[in-house]
């Protein structure tokens, strides 16, 4: 299908925070779809050094003075952007094809459809799980706990990710923040992410939101992205866990009945000090 100019050009948004190095990785391989791209903002959190980018066009860095999240510096983003399609990729993120250009096609086809995400790669090669289900009580069992490492193949989990071997484009409730094609309006207003998220499962809030106003968030499994994983933060996790804390706790008790969310949110509880005593006892950073 062919695309009118009047619409297919993007506006490309990165929140950068301490991950110089793999943003300026992600900016060359932006070459790859240039022809659609016509602005680019970088949104820095306060990063430690300063990003260097005069090698590059079409570039607006915003610098904030704080740290100021995840979520509120996309929404930065969302509110300057002068395109009606973002393009939101993370900074330890690059192309290595131009296959985000389906995606895109997909989207603008569509005026039902909000946000598309495609596959993702680690740097080992491998597909890793980046659409998903709803969340219920029972994911937040066995998939937000450690207990999926005790029952990693548990139906709950096998049933909220959405299948890296899925072939064709489908309806999900919400994809990885990593990459996300979305509409900057819905109903003639700004298509904003959750600012009570400081970081981790705004994604998934996202794709909720969007489901619940009667749009489609769609995992297109024609189009991918790279993924580095975790570059922000020197956590062996790869997790800042105060913040994956919070962000499970007001996910579930904006999406459970208050009986569910005291069961889950006592049973986060007792987790987080019972690691926290493991740590204290092998001398290991609780991050």
């Amino acid at each position: 299908m062919s695309i009118s100019k009047k619409y297919y050009k993007i506006t490309v948004l990165i929140i950068n925070y301490n991950s110089n190095k793999q943003t300026i990785k992600l900016l060359k391989s932006l070459k790859l779809i240039s022809n659609y791209i016509n602005e680019i903002l970088i949104i820095d959190n306060c990063s430690n050094e300063d990003l260097k980018i005069s090698q590059f066009n079409k570039i607006s860095l915003i610098k904030n003075k704080q740290n100021k999240g995840f979520s509120k510096a996309v929404n930065q983003g969302i509110k300057i952007a002068k395109n009606d399609i973002i393009l939101l990729l993370n900074p330890d993120t690059y192309l290595e094809n131009d296959s985000i250009i389906s995606s895109l096609k997909l989207l603008i086809s569509n005026k039902k459809i909000a946000a598309i995400g495609g596959k993702i790669k680690n740097i080992n090669n491998n597909y890793v799980p980046s659409a998903n289900s709803k969340a219920d009580f029972f994911t937040a069992i066995f998939e937000f706990t450690n207990l999926k490492k005790i029952f990693p193949n548990n139906s709950f989990s096998n049933k909220f990710w959405i299948k890296t071997t899925q072939k064709k484009p489908i309806e999900v409730e919400s994809v990885c923040g990593a990459y996300i094609i979305f509409r900057k309006k819905i109903n003639n207003k700004l298509n904003l992410f959750n600012e009570k998220y400081f970081m981790y499962l705004e994604d998934i809030d996202f794709g909720n939101k969007i489901n619940s106003l009667g749009y489609k968030v769609i995992y297109d499994p024609n189009s991918e992205i790279t993924h580095i994983g975790g570059s922000s933060n020197n956590s062996k996790y790869k997790t800042i866990l105060k913040y994956w804390y919070k962000s499970r706790k007001i996910y579930f008790k904006d999406n459970l009945s208050p009986l569910e969310f005291f069961f889950i949110n006592t049973l986060f509880s007792i987790e987080e000090l019972l690691l926290k005593i493991y740590h204290f006892f092998t001398h290991t950073p609780n991050a």
